[in-house]
Protein backbone atom coordinates (compact mmCIF):
# COMPACT_ATOMS: atom_id res chain seq x y z
CA UNK A 1 0.00 0.00 0.00
CA UNK A 2 1.52 3.30 -1.01
CA UNK A 3 1.52 6.41 1.15
CA UNK A 4 -0.67 9.38 0.38
CA UNK A 5 -4.43 9.50 0.11
CA UNK A 6 -5.87 6.90 -2.24
CA UNK A 7 -9.07 8.08 -3.88
CA UNK A 8 -10.55 5.61 -6.26
CA UNK A 9 -13.19 6.43 -8.85
CA UNK A 10 -15.77 3.70 -8.86
CA UNK A 11 -17.47 3.45 -12.23
CA UNK A 12 -20.02 0.78 -11.44
CA UNK A 13 -22.02 -0.31 -8.45
CA UNK A 14 -20.67 -3.28 -6.52
CA UNK A 15 -22.78 -6.17 -5.27
CA UNK A 16 -23.76 -6.12 -1.62
CA UNK A 17 -23.84 -9.38 0.25
CA UNK A 18 -25.01 -9.65 3.83
CA UNK A 19 -24.40 -12.99 5.48
CA UNK A 20 -24.58 -14.67 8.84
CA UNK A 21 -21.34 -15.12 10.82
CA UNK A 22 -19.43 -18.19 9.66
CA UNK A 23 -19.09 -21.04 12.12
CA UNK A 24 -16.75 -23.10 9.96
CA UNK A 25 -15.71 -23.64 6.36
CA UNK A 26 -17.90 -22.64 3.45
CA UNK A 27 -19.24 -25.30 1.11
CA UNK A 28 -18.90 -25.08 -2.67
CA UNK A 29 -22.42 -23.72 -3.06
CA UNK A 30 -21.71 -20.77 -0.75
CA UNK A 31 -18.38 -20.11 -2.45
CA UNK A 32 -19.92 -20.06 -5.93
CA UNK A 33 -22.53 -17.54 -4.81
CA UNK A 34 -19.99 -15.12 -3.33
CA UNK A 35 -19.26 -12.00 -5.41
CA UNK A 36 -15.80 -10.84 -6.42
CA UNK A 37 -16.45 -7.26 -5.31
CA UNK A 38 -18.45 -5.66 -2.51
CA UNK A 39 -19.18 -2.03 -1.66
CA UNK A 40 -19.51 -1.16 2.04
CA UNK A 41 -20.67 2.23 3.29
CA UNK A 42 -18.24 3.26 6.04
CA UNK A 43 -20.63 5.55 7.89
CA UNK A 44 -24.32 5.95 7.10
CA UNK A 45 -25.07 7.23 3.59
CA UNK A 46 -26.55 10.74 3.46
CA UNK A 47 -28.85 11.99 4.80
CA UNK A 48 -27.30 10.71 8.02
CA UNK A 49 -29.40 10.16 11.16
CA UNK A 50 -29.18 12.29 14.28
CA UNK A 51 -27.57 12.25 16.75
CA UNK A 52 -24.24 11.74 14.99
CA UNK A 53 -23.43 8.58 16.96
CA UNK A 54 -26.16 6.72 15.08
CA UNK A 55 -24.38 7.37 11.78
CA UNK A 56 -21.28 5.49 12.95
CA UNK A 57 -22.14 2.19 11.27
CA UNK A 58 -21.04 0.00 8.38
CA UNK A 59 -23.68 -0.85 5.77
CA UNK A 60 -23.78 -3.79 5.44
CA UNK A 61 -21.99 -4.80 8.64
CA UNK A 62 -21.66 -8.39 7.34
CA UNK A 63 -20.44 -9.13 3.82
CA UNK A 64 -18.91 -12.03 1.94
CA UNK A 65 -16.60 -12.17 -1.07
CA UNK A 66 -14.54 -14.77 -2.86
CA UNK A 67 -10.82 -15.12 -2.23
CA UNK A 68 -8.83 -12.54 -4.25
CA UNK A 69 -11.92 -10.32 -4.27
CA UNK A 70 -12.02 -6.64 -3.36
CA UNK A 71 -13.95 -4.70 -0.75
CA UNK A 72 -14.44 -1.01 -1.50
CA UNK A 73 -15.30 1.21 1.45
CA UNK A 74 -17.05 4.53 0.80
CA UNK A 75 -16.22 6.91 3.66
CA UNK A 76 -19.31 8.90 4.65
CA UNK A 77 -19.00 11.74 7.13
CA UNK A 78 -15.81 12.88 8.84
CA UNK A 79 -13.38 11.71 11.50
CA UNK A 80 -13.04 8.11 10.32
CA UNK A 81 -10.02 5.84 9.99
CA UNK A 82 -10.25 2.32 8.58
CA UNK A 83 -8.49 -0.68 10.13
CA UNK A 84 -8.73 -4.36 9.14
CA UNK A 85 -7.80 -7.31 11.37
CA UNK A 86 -8.12 -11.09 10.92
CA UNK A 87 -10.32 -12.78 13.53
CA UNK A 88 -11.52 -16.28 14.31
CA UNK A 89 -14.31 -17.62 12.11
CA UNK A 90 -16.37 -18.10 15.26
CA UNK A 91 -16.35 -14.38 16.09
CA UNK A 92 -19.82 -12.81 16.21
CA UNK A 93 -20.95 -9.22 16.46
CA UNK A 94 -22.13 -9.94 19.99
CA UNK A 95 -18.63 -11.13 20.94
CA UNK A 96 -17.26 -7.71 20.04
CA UNK A 97 -20.06 -5.48 21.36
CA UNK A 98 -19.92 -7.23 24.74
CA UNK A 99 -16.45 -5.69 25.15
CA UNK A 100 -17.49 -2.17 24.11
CA UNK A 101 -19.45 0.60 25.84
CA UNK A 102 -22.94 -0.41 26.96
CA UNK A 103 -25.69 1.23 24.91
CA UNK A 104 -28.99 2.59 26.15
CA UNK A 105 -32.32 1.91 24.45
CA UNK A 106 -31.61 4.61 21.84
CA UNK A 107 -28.28 3.09 20.82
CA UNK A 108 -26.08 5.68 22.58
CA UNK A 109 -23.08 4.82 24.78
CA UNK A 110 -23.89 5.24 28.49
CA UNK A 111 -20.34 6.27 29.45
CA UNK A 112 -18.70 8.86 27.19
CA UNK A 113 -15.35 8.36 28.96
CA UNK A 114 -15.26 4.67 28.05
CA UNK A 115 -13.38 5.33 24.81
CA UNK A 116 -10.42 6.79 26.71
CA UNK A 117 -9.85 3.65 28.79
CA UNK A 118 -7.47 0.75 28.21
CA UNK A 119 -9.35 -2.08 26.48
CA UNK A 120 -8.32 -5.38 24.92
CA UNK A 121 -10.70 -6.63 22.24
CA UNK A 122 -10.57 -10.40 21.74
CA UNK A 123 -12.17 -12.54 19.04
CA UNK A 124 -14.54 -15.50 19.38
CA UNK A 125 -11.70 -17.77 20.49
CA UNK A 126 -10.33 -15.33 23.04
CA UNK A 127 -7.39 -14.29 20.84
CA UNK A 128 -6.38 -10.63 21.42
CA UNK A 129 -7.13 -8.58 18.31
CA UNK A 130 -6.75 -4.95 19.42
CA UNK A 131 -5.14 -3.48 22.54
CA UNK A 132 -6.28 0.14 22.74
CA UNK A 133 -4.12 1.58 25.50
CA UNK A 134 -5.40 4.73 27.18
CA UNK A 135 -6.05 8.16 25.70
CA UNK A 136 -3.76 9.97 26.27
CA UNK A 137 -1.29 9.07 24.87
CA UNK A 138 -3.02 6.88 22.25
CA UNK A 139 -5.50 9.14 20.52
CA UNK A 140 -6.54 6.51 17.95
CA UNK A 141 -7.37 2.81 17.99
CA UNK A 142 -3.99 2.12 16.46
CA UNK A 143 -2.73 -1.35 17.39
CA UNK A 144 -0.51 -2.53 14.51
CA UNK A 145 -0.29 -6.16 15.68
CA UNK A 146 -1.67 -8.45 12.93
CA UNK A 147 -3.31 -5.42 11.29
CA UNK A 148 -3.73 -5.70 7.53
CA UNK A 149 -4.67 -2.05 6.93
CA UNK A 150 -4.55 1.09 9.06
CA UNK A 151 -5.53 4.12 7.01
CA UNK A 152 -5.15 6.75 9.71
CA UNK A 153 -1.41 6.07 9.76
CA UNK A 154 -0.56 4.69 6.31
CA UNK A 155 -2.78 6.46 3.80
CA UNK A 156 -3.51 10.05 4.78
CA UNK A 157 -1.12 12.77 3.63
CA UNK A 158 -0.97 14.09 7.21
CA UNK A 159 0.24 11.29 9.55
CA UNK A 160 -2.42 10.44 12.10
CA UNK A 161 -5.16 12.42 10.35
CA UNK A 162 -8.58 10.93 9.72
CA UNK A 163 -10.40 10.85 6.38
CA UNK A 164 -12.64 13.87 5.78
CA UNK A 165 -15.07 11.58 3.94
CA UNK A 166 -17.98 12.38 1.70
CA UNK A 167 -19.87 15.49 2.82
CA UNK A 168 -23.61 16.06 2.92
CA UNK A 169 -23.30 18.29 -0.12
CA UNK A 170 -22.24 15.29 -2.17
CA UNK A 171 -19.29 15.10 -4.53
CA UNK A 172 -16.98 12.30 -5.51
CA UNK A 173 -16.32 11.22 -1.95
CA UNK A 174 -13.47 9.12 -0.58
CA UNK A 175 -13.18 5.45 -1.53
CA UNK A 176 -10.74 2.88 -0.20
CA UNK A 177 -10.32 -0.56 -1.78
CA UNK A 178 -8.67 -3.61 -0.23
CA UNK A 179 -8.06 -6.97 -1.88
CA UNK A 180 -8.36 -10.07 0.34
CA UNK A 181 -5.87 -12.77 -0.63
CA UNK A 182 -6.69 -15.34 2.09
CA UNK A 183 -9.92 -16.95 3.16
CA UNK A 184 -11.25 -16.30 6.64
CA UNK A 185 -13.16 -13.75 8.67
CA UNK A 186 -11.99 -10.15 9.02
CA UNK A 187 -12.93 -7.30 11.35
CA UNK A 188 -13.25 -3.85 9.76
CA UNK A 189 -13.34 -1.17 12.45
CA UNK A 190 -13.08 2.61 12.76
CA UNK A 191 -9.80 3.86 14.26
CA UNK A 192 -11.60 6.79 15.90
CA UNK A 193 -11.83 5.59 19.51
CA UNK A 194 -15.21 7.21 20.13
CA UNK A 195 -16.70 5.80 16.94
CA UNK A 196 -15.55 2.24 17.61
CA UNK A 197 -15.33 1.76 21.37
CA UNK A 198 -18.37 3.91 22.19
CA UNK A 199 -20.52 3.77 19.05
CA UNK A 200 -19.78 0.21 17.78
CA UNK A 201 -18.56 1.26 14.32
CA UNK A 202 -17.35 -2.05 12.96
CA UNK A 203 -18.35 -4.90 10.67
CA UNK A 204 -17.08 -8.17 9.20
CA UNK A 205 -16.00 -9.49 5.84
CA UNK A 206 -16.01 -13.24 5.20
CA UNK A 207 -13.66 -14.41 2.46
CA UNK A 208 -14.44 -17.81 0.97
CA UNK A 209 -12.43 -20.02 -1.34
CA UNK A 210 -10.40 -23.20 -1.64
CA UNK A 211 -7.51 -22.60 0.78
CA UNK A 212 -9.36 -23.29 4.03
CA UNK A 213 -6.91 -26.06 4.96
CA UNK A 214 -4.03 -23.60 5.44
CA UNK A 215 -6.15 -20.66 6.60
CA UNK A 216 -4.40 -18.93 9.50
CA UNK A 217 -7.79 -18.22 11.08
CA UNK A 218 -8.57 -21.91 11.67
CA UNK A 219 -6.63 -21.55 14.90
Amino acid sequence: MTSGRTILAVAAAFSLAAVSPMAGGQDDKDTNKAPDNVLIEFGSPFPQPAPAQLSHVLVPDEATIRKDGTVTLRVNGGGHGIAIYPVSRKTTREDITAQLCTHDSTGICTDAAFANGDHTIVDGKGHPVIVSGTNPPFQRLDDPTDRLLGTATQIDAVPGAFHPGTAAAGGAGTFMSFRFLKTGRYLIICMNRGHSLNDWMFGFVNVVGKDDDDDQQNR
